[in-house]
């Protein structure tokens, strides 16, 4: 995944199934635990299969009065996908929202962008531009996924056109088995879809082949393996369970984080 989605899926956790879904962004938004204006409009956006841009402020500073220029002007221009809300951090009426996706001590001012699924696309603290803003409407499958992935899931991620009973077993006996059933989901994307192409080209699927592809994403975000479709379950258990023995799956660290495959680590300085 590039850096933009992956970036997008940390923020996402740091800040706050079994059955096979199809990608869309159109599932409703649990929003139970949110009152007052924002609970609403989160509410109303899930139900009209739109965003919700939320500006997150706490002091009338020139910096917030600046950024609200830029955020207004921006999801002006959007409000046929996207609907907007102001959340001043301190108003009691507005605890619910702070909590739920954890801002209160977070750099002001943010922007945060929730897809109608109640993923987070976007996250945007003290200053941004329009078109980072933009960049926070992503695809039914990229939102799909991220909400997955925020819900601490393991994504299998199904690249084909056309999917029978016989397509990606290995997957679908995967999320019936009961050591992996709860934290694993299926999400199917149609190759030939242009709303998603710029989401499989970073994943680096090769949509020309015909074939069908599954990439296992594991949060926040990193791609850990990729299989033919006709991969048993016992061969994508065996190539997950060798990338968790390691502290960077492909040997990919992350900024400050020290590598050891095969869990081989050097003891820990004291």
């Amino acid at each position: 995944m590039n850096l933009h989605v992956r970036g997008i899926a940390a923020l996402a956790l740091a800040a706050i199934c079994l059955a096979p879904v199809t990608a869309r962004a159109e599932s409703p938004l649990p929003t139970h635990s949110v009152s007052g204006p924002a609970g609403a409009a989160m509410q109303k956006a899930s139900q009209e299969g739109k965003y919700l841009f939320v500006y997150f402020w706490k002091q009338n500073d020139e910096q917030t009065q600046l950024m609200q220029g830029v955020f207004q002007q921006a999801t002006t221009k959007m409000s046929d996908v996207a609907d907007a809300i102001s959340v001043q951090i301190t108003d009691p009426n507005n605890a619910g929202v702070v909590k739920q996706f954890g801002v209160s001590r977070a750099p002001m001012p943010l922007a945060l962008a929730i897809a109608p699924n109640g993923a987070v696309t976007g996250g945007l603290p003290v200053t941004f531009q329009e078109q980072q803003l933009r960049d926070a409407i992503v695809s039914p499958a990229t939102a799909t996924c991220l909400k997955a992935m925020q819900d601490r899931k393991l994504v299998l991620l199904c690249v084909k056109r056309d999917t029978n009973a016989v397509a990606f077993q290995g997957a679908h006996a995967l999320t019936q088995d009961e050591r992996f059933a709860a934290s694993t989901q299926i999400v199917n994307v149609d190759p030939t879809d242009a709303s998603e192409q710029s989401f499989l080209q970073s994943l680096k699927v090769d949509v020309s082949a015909g074939k069908g592809v599954m990439v296992v994403l594991t949060p926040p975000g990193q791609p850990v393996a990729t299989f033919a479709e006709n991969a048993t379950k016992d061969e994508i258990v065996e190539r997950l369970t060798a990338a968790s023995s390691a502290c960077c799956p492909d040997g990919q660290c992350a900024p400050g984080q020290q590598c050891c495959p095969g869990g081989n680590c050097a003891p820990a300085a004291k």
